[in-house]
């Protein structure tokens, strides 16, 4: 064997031995799922949204909001939806109870308002209520039914805002969402609750 031959050997030992030490690169284990919501207005006595211009006086509201995991992954245990209403002061905020959420376990998680005054209008805030999904939710879309007591409390507000009702579903941690924008939603058409001049239907 001639020096230029051992030479060249112990050159290229080591870089083959380096490479077979370089651990493989792990494949992508991050949940990919694209969250969606639907909102609507309180549901009539024949169980169809009623999208009405007006909801006057004290009564309970049924609502049903809709909320999908479109995949491609399961979505783990540990999201989030948020009930949105407007006008906290219309409201008896403890009596809001969830009548079904398919088989999915809804865990209270607070509650918050958020400013949605417009320049040079009367103060106005929304009420959003709070829930972490216990549960996984498979590629499927599920409703949320709940009920909450409205009062006859009128204010500035009521009485200038028309407003829409705003749901909202978002991945936990560690989820990628590939379309977040699609997360939250607001109902279809505004209408005034508890407005002065409201006729009741």
């Amino acid at each position: 064997m001639s020096r230029r031959t051992v030479t060249a050997a112990a050159w290229a030992a080591p870089v083959i031995l380096a490479a077979a030490a370089l651990p493989k690169a792990a494949a992508s284990t991050v949940t990919q799922v694209d969250l969606s919501s639907t909102a609507r207005h309180p549901v009539g006595p024949d169980g169809n949204h009623q999208s009405l211009a007006y909801y006057q006086g004290a009564r309970l509201c049924d609502y049903t909001f809709t909320f999908s995991n479109n995949g491609p992954d399961v979505l783990p245990a540990g999201s989030t939806i948020t009930l949105g209403l407007p006008f906290p002061a219309i409201w008896d905020l403890d009596s809001l109870q969830i009548v079904s959420s398919h088989i999915h376990s809804l865990v209270p998680a607070g509650r918050s308002t958020v400013d949605i005054t417009v320049d040079g209008a009367p103060t106005a805030f929304r009420q959003l209520f709070h829930f972490t999904v216990a549960t996984e939710v498979p590629v499927s879309t599920f409703n949320v039914n709940f009920t909450i007591q409205m009062n006859d409390v009128q204010n500035t507000a009521t009485n200038y805002y028309s407003v829409r009702t705003t749901a909202n579903f978002s991945a936990g941690v560690g989820v990628n969402d590939i379309n977040p924008g699609n997360n939250a939603d607001f109902a279809d058409n505004y209408a005034y609750y508890n407005h002065a001049p409201a006729t009741t239907p």
